[in-house]
């Protein structure tokens, strides 16, 4: 039945056209016997599709790394084949997230990311390091699954120690000689300041002052010492706590014991609100007694 309505209306559409002449007739696809096609020649070739290379990681999985308080730690992450995927730091203390690809995503200013393109470097630099900062840390690729690297960074306080400390006597025209040792530093200071008292003494202008520094090392010396050259002397190197000495110069006659006491008598005077307590204590028993006794009856006032 299908086939024989096709047929007929086939039929109009051809007799239609004919008494309209040589005009076109637009042909309706569906209304078209199904069209088949033979393909001629070889079989297409099938493509394959190969998934994307896995992320590598080139360097050792929990690595270490030492820096000392005040300078700048660099924690490496080295990936190849990232493609789209984005490369992440991430601090697993409290999991805070400090950087997102070649952005930094922490409040924190000190930690900023660089990407070195020639290493396939992904770096943390961690500027002016402190304590808190210790702990592990890590460089996350957002692949399907996720890889990971861990580095661990150990933070180093570094200090310093004046060697025959704390205290020093010479006799006056001798030379003075510090040797200030640095400990658990992890680079040569950028300075270090030497200070007599609150007065820093490297480039004295008039005395004969000479500082050598030698990696972790620091010398002070200073010649022909006086007894005005007394006091606490401090080596402060740069992102180290510092060290101190007190240099007692002997005058002619003078001996270590009479050094220790006169330090001792000039550090025994009593504070002055205990003295005055004291003294008023003493004025009040004198007056109880006086009156207890009968003696202080002629120092009362008369009655008139």
């Amino acid at each position: 039945m299908t086939r024989f309505l096709h047929l007929t209306l086939l039929h109009l559409l051809h007799a239609w056209r004919h008494s309209q002449g040589a005009a076109a007739l637009p042909v309706f696809p569906s209304l078209l016997p199904p069209t088949t096609t033979t393909q001629v020649g070889p079989p297409a070739e099938e493509v394959t599709v190969y998934p994307p290379p896995a992320t590598v990681f080139t360097q050792q999985n929990n690595t270490e790394l030492r820096s000392q308080v005040g300078t700048t730690a660099v924690l490496h992450c080295v990936a190849h084949n990232v493609g789209e995927n984005t490369v992440s730091w991430i601090r697993r203390r409290d999991y805070h997230l400090l950087t997102v690809g070649s952005q930094a995503y922490s409040s924190d200013d000190r930690f900023q990311v660089r990407y070195i393109k020639q290493e396939n470097d992904w770096q943390l630099h961690i500027r002016y390091v402190q304590v808190r900062d210790d702990g592990v840390y890590e460089c996350q690729v957002s692949s399907h699954p996720p890889v990971s690297l861990f580095s661990t960074l150990h933070v180093l306080e570094a200090t310093s120690e004046i060697l025959g400390g704390p205290e020093k006597y010479m006799t006056v025209g001798s030379s003075l000689r510090l040797v200030c040792v640095l400990r658990d530093n992890t680079q040569p200071p950028s300075f270090v300041f030497w200070y007599h008292d609150d007065q820093m003494i490297n480039y004295h202008a008039t005395r004969e002052v000479r500082v050598e520094n030698n990696g972790g090392l620091s010398v002070l010396f200073l010649s022909n010492v006086r007894p005005a050259d007394s006091g606490n002397y401090t080596c402060a190197p740069s992102n180290t706590r510092p060290a101190h000495i007190y240099i007692h110069v002997l005058k002619g006659g003078e001996t270590q014991a009479a050094i220790h006491s006169a330090a001792g008598s000039r550090s025994s005077p009593l504070p002055p609100l205990l003295t005055l307590l004291m003294w008023l204590a003493y004025k009040y028993l004198s007056l109880t007694h006086l009156t207890t006794t009968g003696l202080g009856r002629d120092l009362e006032p008369a009655v008139t």
